[in-house]
C-alpha cells in the first residue's frame, strides 16, 4: 500500500461516547435496511474500536471524487510470521451493496467469534493460526453514492456525473463515479480483448472498461494492494446468480486441480453454481479474479451473491437474510478450511 494514513485520523469525528461495547455475539449490521457508505464507514470504525488487538484498519487510498478506501487487516500478531495472506473485497460493482453488507456482516461476526466460542465461527481463532484476513469492504464508494443517490460529499461532481451515460435509473448504476465498470479494468493481460455483455466505448453508468487497465483510481489501488500481499486467495463478492465464476482457460491448468476442488465443495456447502472454465478472454478479462490468476498465480474467485431476478438492481433489502447470508455466511471459511487441507499437496504452486 502507498498511502498508510491511519483510518482513525481520517474519521476521528465519528467518534462518540453512543459507541459502547458490543454485547458478546451482538450483530453490528442491520439485516433489512439499505447499507450506505457512511454506515459503512460508521461501522468499520466501531469495528476497530472493538477489536483494536487484532483488527487494524487503514486507508488504502482514495476513490476518483476523494471518498476513502479502507482496508481491514485481521492477524493474530503474537503467532508465527509465516502466515498465508487472503484477500476479500466488495462494492466492485456500485449497485451491489449485498456485497458490502456481506463482507461486514462476516468481519463483524468472526471478530466477536475470536472473543467467544458461544458465536457463529467455533473456534475462529484456529484460522489466525495460519491466514492473516485482509478485507476491502467498499472498493467503490462513488459508485456506491451514486447508486443509492446520496449526493453528501460528491455534491460538487453532480453535473459531471450528469454527463455520463445513464443505462437505467441511478439505482442501476455499475460503474464507479468516472462511468468506468472497475472489475472490467484490471490488467490481467487481456484488457485488449476485452469486449463484455454491454460494452460502451464512452464512460457509462455500467459496461465501460475504460481506455487502459488501471484507468480507474478504485482498481489501480486495489491492484496494487493484491500485488503487495500477494493474497494466496482472493474472493471478490458480487450481487447476482447465485454463481461462482473461478477459472478460466488460460489460468485454469496451472493449479492441477487445486480450484477444481475448492470451489467444488464451496459450492456444494452453499448452494452455489460453478460455473463452466471462462473460454473467451473478451468475455472474463480484465475482472480482479482475472488479475489475480493471471499476474500472481493464486486463487481467484468472483463470488455472486443471491438469485437472478431478471432485473439490473439487486434483490430487495429485505432479503439479504435469506438470500445471502443464511445461504454463504460459512463460504469464506469454507475456502480457508479446504485450502488448509489441499494446502500441502499443493504448496509448490505457491513458492
Amino acid at each position: 500500500m502507498n498511502i498508510r494514513i491511519r483510518f482513525q485520523i481520517l474519521f476521528i469525528v465519528l467518534i462518540s461516547s453512543h459507541f459502547g461495547k458490543t454485547q458478546i455475539c451482538t450483530d453490528l449490521i442491520e439485516d433489512s435496511s439499505v447499507y450506505k457508505v457512511s454506515m459503512i464507514y460508521d461501522d468499520v470504525v466501531q469495528l476497530m474500536y472493538q477489536h483494536s488487538e487484532v483488527l487494524s484498519v487503514d486507508i488504502l487510498g482514495f476513490s476518483e471524487f476523494g471518498q476513502a478506501i479502507p482496508v481491514l487487516k485481521i492477524e493474530n500478531k503474537e503467532k508465527r510470521l509465516d502466515k498465508k495472506p487472503v484477500l476479500f473485497v466488495a462494492n466492485l460493482h456500485a449497485r451491489e451493496f449485498y456485497s458490502s453488507k456481506f463482507l461486514m456482516k462476516f468481519t463483524n461476526q468472526f471478530l466477536l467469534s475470536l472473543k467467544s466460542d458461544s458465536c457463529i465461527y467455533k473456534n475462529a481463532s484456529k484460522y489466525l493460526e495460519e491466514y492473516i484476513i485482509y478485507i476491502v469492504p467498499l472498493a467503490n464508494p462513488d459508485g456506491l453514492k451514486i447508486a443509492q443517490q446520496d449526493w453528501n460529499g460528491i455534491e460538487s461532481h453532480r453535473e459531471e456525473i450528469s454527463k455520463i451515460k445513464r443505462i437505467g435509473p441511478y439505482s442501476d448504476w455499475k460503474a464507479n463515479g468516472k462511468g468506468i465498470d472497475l472489475n472490467n479494468n484490471f490488467d490481467d493481460g487481456n484488457f485488449h480483448l476485452k469486449h463484455g455483455r454491454l460494452f460502451e466505448e464512452k464512460p457509462a453508468s455500467q459496461g465501460h472498461k475504460g481506455s487502459f487497465p488501471g484507468e480507474a483510481i478504485e482498481a489501480k489501488l486495489i491492484q496494487n494492494l493484491v500485488d503487495s500481499i500477494h493474497p494466496l486467495i482472493t474472493l471478490s463478492f458480487h450481487t447476482k446468480g447465485d454463481v461462482l465464476f473461478w477459472a478460466d482457460r488460460g489460468t485454469h491448468t496451472k493449479f492441477r486441480g487445486l480450484d477444481t476442488k475448492l470451489n467444488k465443495k464451496v459450492a456444494q456447502e452453499c448452494d452455489l453454481i460453478m460455473a463452466r472454465v471462462s473460454q473467451k478472454p473478451k468475455d472474463y478479462a480484465a475482472g480482479l479474479e482475472n488479475y489475480v490468476r493471471a499476474k500472481t498465480g493464486s486463487i481467484g474467485v468472483c463470488v455472486e451473491l443471491s438469485k437472478s431476478n431478471n432485473k439490473e438492481a439487486q434483490n430487495p433489502p429485505s432479503q439479504f437474510l435469506d438470500l445471502v447470508w443464511k445461504k454463504c455466511k460459512n463460504l469464506p471459511l469454507i475456502y480457508l478450511d479446504e485450502f488448509s487441507r489441499l494446502y500441502p499437496e499443493y504448496a509448490d504452486l505457491f513458492d
